[in-house]
């Protein structure tokens, strides 16, 4: 009892990362869907705006294994974080530097590996410190503390940007950034057990050793849910920007504002969403949130465009 008493972790750590998942939540993807407006607005055609978005889509999708394996290798994990993020907010800065075409593919695709590259990142920083046991139960948190960071960015972002104009993203993408670093600083290093962080068991002289990525080739339903989970992401990762781009160019109005509401209402969703998996996944596992997911996502497409059609009409 007493040695389990010590694995359990303060009030510290389960803050620290909390607070971790909120704020990076804003900085982690840079503007986001910020940034189909602001480069319309800048005479840039749905095309290309489309082809940028691809092209940092498609380089965050290549390097997600790779930073897996990082953070599975690595005993620096807060630091691991902490440069993804400062590596956001320099990608984002490129943006003003320049509106040029290969300067903002170049800035999508840092900010799509650094945003990638948080993701493991957190994952492994949640499993070496609650554990197997307490992993689920305080995912299902972390993501509710994800979805509201990023709804509360979305909120002010389009309060300052309708108030001081885009500029006033960027500000507070950067100001969201600084305050997940410090957040990261505050998870105490002696909370996080690297070994358990890799999926392995924390008995004391346990010499197994972590699979790299031969795991992948010896799993087959692993490399399924690892299709299924790619094209998700290619059905759902640009969903959002392009319907703001489309009722944005369809109507007139605040592209700042309005771009800022969906992606409140969207967040405000996923909250509850969190908290519900958590308990079905604790209760049934993982696969039934997978499938439900899978079965939402069309669904969010055809309503996204017959609410354009209609408005447009």
């Amino acid at each position: 009892m007493d040695a389990e008493n010590e694995r359990r972790p303060g009030n510290r750590p389960r803050t620290a990362i909390q607070a971790l998942n909120f704020f990076v939540a804003d900085a982690q993807a840079g503007i986001g869907p910020f940034l189909g407006v602001f480069l319309q607005a800048r005479g840039w055609t749905t095309g290309a705006i489309g082809t940028v978005m691809t092209i940092g889509g498609i380089a965050g999708m290549i390097v997600t294994a790779p930073a897996g394996a990082l953070v599975d290798a690595t005993t620096h994990k807060r630091r691991y974080i902490i440069v993804s993020a400062i590596c956001t907010i320099m990608a984002s800065a490129l943006i003003w530097v320049s509106q040029g075409f290969w300067v903002i593919a170049g800035s999508q695709v840092a900010t799509a590996i650094a945003g990638t590259a948080i993701g493991p990142g957190m994952a492994g920083l949640t499993l070496g410190i609650f554990r197997q046991q307490g992993f689920n139960r305080q995912n299902g948190r972390n993501q509710a503390f994800n979805h509201a960071g990023n709804m509360v960015g979305a909120a002010l972002s389009g309060l300052l940007g309708w108030i001081f104009g885009f500029v006033a993203v960027f500000w507070l993408a950067a100001a969201f950034a600084v305050l997940a670093i410090v957040s990261t600083w505050l998870i105490p290093k002696k909370s996080i057990d690297d070994r358990v962080a890799r999926g392995l068991e924390d008995e004391p002289g346990n010499d197994e050793k972590a699979k790299g990525f031969e795991v992948l080739l010896e799993c087959k339903p692993l490399l399924i849910l690892a299709a299924a989970l790619a094209l998700f992401h290619l059905g759902n990762g640009a969903m959002l920007p392009l319907y703001g781009l489309a009722v944005v160019a369809a109507h007139e109005g605040n592209p700042a504002a309005f771009v800022a509401t969906t992606i409140v209402v969207a967040q405000g969703v996923m909250i509850l969403a969190s908290l519900v998996a958590m308990r079905m996944a604790e209760k049934r596992g993982y696969w039934l949130v997978i499938l439900i997911t899978f079965l939402v996502l069309p669904i969010r497409g055809l309503v996204a465009a017959s609410v354009i059609t209609i408005s447009i009409k």
